[in-house]
């Protein structure tokens, strides 16, 4: 009987267990597994194993083929002995898929009665065969039936195969120029099984002819080859397609050949155009091929592919991640990459990603250890990957080249189908009204994961087991009809990959022949409706989005002193498209004004809604995967980083600055709701919270974000809510962890948020010194790996325990600060005199940036001066320094000219002498208006698409209005508000 049990569902509360999980346990308690009874003995010993338990897996499969094969097919091959023995192969691997665990299991159970564990192996091995399996089908009797039905499931499916290709000799001959009287050699079929068994397969004749199977209509392929033909009239060059053959239920395919030296960019972005304006998904590098005659899709059953089946709540029309599903991005065809948070690694799947041979899956593998004795070890293990973001220039050229000839083939082919608009449309319709489609409602991955899970020890012998990991299905579609999971779960309980197919003029999701869900629009409504909005401005987002992928691999610029080409990309200024033209003898304030307004309006542009309407609008732009696995487009969260508070927040300042009624309500809309998610305790506020609690990635900062939006629009409320949620997150703040100093996701900077906001917080002293004890450990701890940065290193140990003396004063941290002084004076302070990021750096790791290098240091120690804990002197030598080594001409906070600004400005009340010379050098160069305004505009790295506020658009708007009115004191470097 399955219960609630967090271990088995750690993402539900018991609430979501009975909304979501307990109406599928009716179902799930029906599903059995069949007896097959047990197995004949069949000779294998004669064969050399190649794999562990490889001859009692042969036995198995020997037996499934025995029952299912008709010798009345072996007419039709060209060795029947060989084939059998191939098929039989395919069929034993699939047996030691699911049942190895097992055996794993029971060979341990064995006594050792005098024999090395190698003995025991052929023992054990043996005894499985000449007992035909009795025992241990009836331990393991959940994984033995579900193994042998989809063995025979398969076989099945194999000979199927067989039947229908000889049924349509004549027009297989005809159509594919294959001779009726070639007889059959081999059958591949080794992806995925829908539908009992049944998946796509090679078949190949005995003259070397090769033609592809598909278990399923192939109207999609068939519709794809006739629209190809009838584009192929109007648009300026031509495409290639498949040659397809559909008789229903099933068809063929022309088998395509390979060849990957053909890669033609250009070619690419015209083939993603063409995906794009059918709303196809999941067309990557498996099911598009490089050939002779251009990239070509050989998989069209995911064209016109329809959102999401949902229940309740509608999505808004106007849904970011509705934008972001029917983009380009979601085609499958740019560079994708796909991971999990937890095994910390990812592969590009996308079609026109960068693959080699070191590309692996992040998702965890089988490893055998002492496969042939008692000793095996099966175990779920990551493969190693090398995730770091590339900093290869060589890398970066050819990625940017790539990437701007595919926006030119992709711009080539959306003009040419706006010149041809009504052709285009009429084309679609004429050649795939009839067609039908796959309808995918969760990724391949998530169903394997699954199926791999289910063929574990325990719930191979235990069915309560088995429907428990079985109902997690539900997990996966919290929001969808709950008809939709039952079907999943049956078919999963079958050993296949769920599978489901929509007509292009159907609402009905089908299974086989039975409805089973139904879709709010029809693949063909979808598509009209695109075209329908079809302008040069969706040319313009889609492009930007292109642009986006590619470069989601490549590093940041850090390394300060060594020019990029995306630091100096722009050289020309250029006017701004206003009634006022701007230049260098126009009033510098109506200047600002202009490209205040132009920073607003290309943010204020760009808004979209969240997923339901009621939720705080948001933006599309580059995403942090998993803390540091690259930025990949996405929909903005709740972080102040790069999310969705960044922009609201600078909409906010420009707004009120610029009487800008559209950026006040984008950003009214944001904190407003946010306060009402918040005010209100609702149930969007468990997805909030699941972002943490760092200043920069977690809700700490959107707490001090609507606290300073509080302050500029007057509204208390918002004020009171922001100080009345920090208790939310007081127990997490004061636990400590190995990563508490760390300014991005840690603790330490979202406590001083808390002391910014609520003048009342005060630590307690306990923790006070749990807090001294933790950085002297780290001290102590001497790591090479520890920079001196404000951001994750030293100088955040400064700061905060500064920030700290200044609240709450306390002659420890007195002590400790000047000790953490001391070691970056003398093992992080080169021969020159300038302080490094790393010990021991050999002048190469010099850094001008706040999170990294000496704008963050010098803020560190202004905080530290102003605690009355080090030296004036100590923060002129900062200064000193900045003017001492090239400055980043990257105009964003987190690492460039901004924040270097910004740091300087903060200390400048108190040293405006020092600061004076080059604040004014900085402001009229790498943080003049018109050099912000001329690299966001004519950028071509990730910081000018993001909308974010560390790295992007906001960030700059934020500046420029500080620039323009010095009485806005809100700064994300400095927690001011």
């Amino acid at each position: 009987m399955v219960t609630y049990k967090k271990q088995f569902y750690p993402e539900l509360e018991q609430s979501d267990f009975e909304d979501h999980i307990a109406p599928l346990l009716p179902f799930l308690n029906t599903l059995s597994v069949r007896s097959s009874g047990y197995i004949k003995r069949v000779d294998t010993s004669k064969d050399q194993e190649q794999y562990p338990y490889h001859n009692p897996c042969r036995m198995i499969a020997r037996n499934i083929w025995m029952k299912v094969w008709d010798p009345k097919l072996d007419e039709y091959l060209f060795n029947s002995d060989l084939f059998e023995k191939a098929i039989c192969e395919q069929l034993s691997q699939m047996a030691f898929s699911y049942l190895i665990r097992c055996f794993a299991e029971q060979i341990k159970t064995l006594p050792p009665n005098n024999m090395d564990s190698k003995r025991i192996y052929n023992y054990y091995n043996q005894k499985l065969m000449s007992t035909e399996f009795k025992e241990f089908s009836e331990i393991y009797s959940v994984a033995w039936g579900r193994c042998n039905v989809l063995l025979e499931n398969k076989a099945n499916a194999i000979k199927k195969a067989i039947q229908l290709t000889q049924k349509h000799r004549i027009k297989i001959q005809e159509v594919f120029n294959i001779a009726n009287t070639s007889r059959i050699v081999s059958v591949e079929s080794g992806g995925d099984t829908h539908n009992n068994g049944s998946s796509v397969a090679i078949i190949t004749f005995e003259k070397g002819e090769k033609l592809v199977y598909k278990p399923r209509s192939v109207s999609g392929e068939f519709g794809y080859m006739n629209f190809i033909r009838e584009i192929n009239k109007f648009i300026s060059s031509q495409m290639p397609s498949l040659t397809a053959v559909d008789f229903g239920n099933y068809g063929f395919t022309s088998y395509e050949e390979t060849n990957d030296e053909t890669k033609d960019m250009f070619q690419a972005g015209r083939l993603a155009c063409l995906m794009y304006l059918l709303n196809a998904s999941d067309m990557h590098y498996s099911n598009i091929l490089w050939t002779n005659a251009g990239p070509m899709p050989i998989d069209l059953e995911t064209l016109f592919h329809p959102s999401r089946n949902r229940i309740g709540t509608l999505e808004s029309k106007k849904s970011a991640y509705h934008a972001l599903e029917k983009s380009v991005y979601g085609t499958g065809v740019l560079p994708i990459s796909l991971g999990t948070k937890a095994n910390k690694g990812s592969v590009d799947v996308g079609f026109t990603g960068i693959r080699d041979e070191n590309s692996v899956s992040p998702f965890k593998v089988f490893n055998i250890k002492d496969g042939f004795s008692s000793d095996i070890k099966v175990v779920w293990q990551r493969q190693n990957i090398d995730n770091a973001l590339s900093t290869d220039p060589n890398l970066e050229k050819l990625i940017n080249k790539r990437c701007n000839e595919l926006i030119d083939g992709f711009s080539n082919f959306f003009r040419d189908i706006l010149q041809h608009k009504n052709n285009f449309i009429n084309a679609v319709i004429k050649t795939f009204s009839n067609s039908k489609f796959r309808y995918i409602h969760n990724m391949t991955y998530r169903y394997e994961q699954i199926l791999r899970i289910l063929t574990d020890a325990e719930p191979s012998k235990n069915i309560d087991m088995a429907h428990t990991l079985l109902s997690r299905t539900g997990i996966l579609s919290l929001t969808s009809d709950t008809n939709l999971t039952l079907s999943e779960c049956k078919q999963l309980w079958n050993g296949d990959v769920p599978y489901f197919h929509i007509d292009f003029k159907g609402k009905e999701i089908i299974h086989e022949d039975e409805v089973v869900a139904y879709i709010s629009e029809s693949p063909e409504s979808g598509f009209i409706s695109k075209m329908e909005n079809l302008t040069e401005t969706e040319l313009t987002r889609q492009t930007k989005l292109i642009r986006l992928a590619f470069v989601a691999k490549l590093a940041d610029p850090h390394a300060d002193g060594k020019l990029k080409i995306e630091e100096t990309e722009s050289t020309k200024i250029d006017k701004l498209e206003s009634k006022t033209s701007y230049d260098a003898e126009n009033n510098d304030s109506l200047g600002k004004e202009e490209i205040i307004s132009w920073f607003s309006n290309s943010l204020t542009d760009t808004i979209l809604d969240d997923r339901y309407a009621h939720l705080p609008k948001t933006w599309i732009g580059p995403v942090a995967r998993f803390g540091g696995q690259g930025w990949t487009p996405g929909v903005l969260g709740y972080d102040l980083y790069s999310g969705r508070i960044g922009p609201a927040l600078a909409l906010a300042v420009a707004g009120k600055l610029s009487r800008d009624e559209r950026a006040v309500a984008a950003s009214y809309d944001v904190f407003e709701k946010s306060a009402k998610i918040l005010g209100d305790r609702s149930f969007e506020l468990r997805n909030v919270l699941l972002s943490g609690t760092g200043a920069f990635s977690g809700v700490s900062g959107l707490l001090w974000a609507l606290f300073a939006a509080g302050n500029i629009f007057g509204k208390e409320r918002w004020k009171e809510i922001a100080i009345d949620s920090w208790p939310i997150l007081h127990r997490s703040l004061e636990a400590e962890d190995s990563h508490f100093f760390d300014m991005i996701s840690g603790k330490s900077g979202s406590i001083v948020m808390r002391y910014q906001t609520d003048k009342d917080f005060k630590l307690s002293d306990d923790f006070i010194n749990k807090i001294i004890s933790l950085a002297y450990s780290i001290i102590n701890n001497n790591d090479l790996k520890t920079t001196t940065g404000f951001a994750h290193g030293y100088g955040q140990l400064i700061w905060f325990l500064a920030r700290v003396n200044q609240k709450q004063e306390n002659n420890e941290i007195n002590r400790l600060v000047k000790k953490i002084d001391g070691i970056i004076r003398d093992k992080h302070t080169n021969n020159d005199g300038i302080i490094e990021v790393y010990k021991d750096g050999d002048g190469m790791h010099v850094s001008s940036s706040w999170c990294n290098g000496l704008a963050g240091l010098l803020i560190a120690y202004y905080e530290a001066y102003k605690s009355n804990i080090l030296p004036r002197e100590s923060v002129l030598n900062l200064i000193k320094q900045l003017k001492q080594i090239p400055i980043s001409r990257v105009p964003i906070l987190c690492h460039g000219s901004l924040g270097i600004v910004e740091a300087l400005q903060h200390v400048s009340g108190l040293f405006p002498k020092e600061t004076e010379d080059i604040l004014m050098q900085i402001n009229t160069t790498f943080c003049s208006p018109e050099y912000i305004f001329n690299y966001y505009k004519n950028g071509q790295g990730r910081y000018p698409l993001s909308p974010g506020l560390m790295s992007g658009k906001s960030g700059a708007l934020l500046h420029l209005c500080k620039s323009l009115d010095s009485e806005i004191k809100v700064s994300p470097l400095t927690f001011e508000i």
